[in-house]
């Protein structure tokens, strides 16, 4: 593969990006200037703090506070649990060239490999592969 392809495949990507970008904030001038869509809006908000309300005093009863704390443990594990299988599926990849291994029940099962390009600058440069930031070495 030719870096040069690349390079200006990222070039392309970063100048529609761009355009998109431009287009979403005229439209969103567009929208703040128009009356009834602002009336509109803050009707929105209104009925949306009264769903909150509503919401927080359903959820707020003794079961139900159980059951979120239930959901917050499991999705915690389960965030765990796939962050360790990812490793280990992509070193299942970078040793067997494959994207395909059998689960438990000896059925076969594929994954599938991403990439993702982080911005230039920024935040992200010093994240590491788990969304964690290292320190820049001096």
């Amino acid at each position: 593969m030719d870096v040069s392809t690349i390079q200006k495949r990222i070039d392309l990507l970063e100048k529609y990006e761009e355009e998109v970008r431009n287009a979403k904030e005229m439209l969103d001038g567009e929208l703040d200037n128009s009356v009834e869509y602002l009336e509109a809006v803050e009707e929105a908000k209104a009925v949306a703090q009264k769903k909150k309300q509503i919401k927080d005093e359903v959820l707020g009863s003794g079961p139900n506070q159980k059951l979120l704390a239930d959901i917050k443990t499991n999705a915690e594990e389960i965030s765990t649990l796939k962050e360790i299988l990812s490793v280990e599926l992509m070193q299942i990849f970078q040793e067997n060239k494959t994207d395909e291994f059998h689960d438990a029940n000896g059925e076969p099962r594929k994954f599938k490999v991403s990439v993702k390009l982080l911005p230039k600058r920024g935040i992200y440069q010093n994240r590491n592969t788990f969304g964690q930031y290292e320190k820049d070495a001096d």
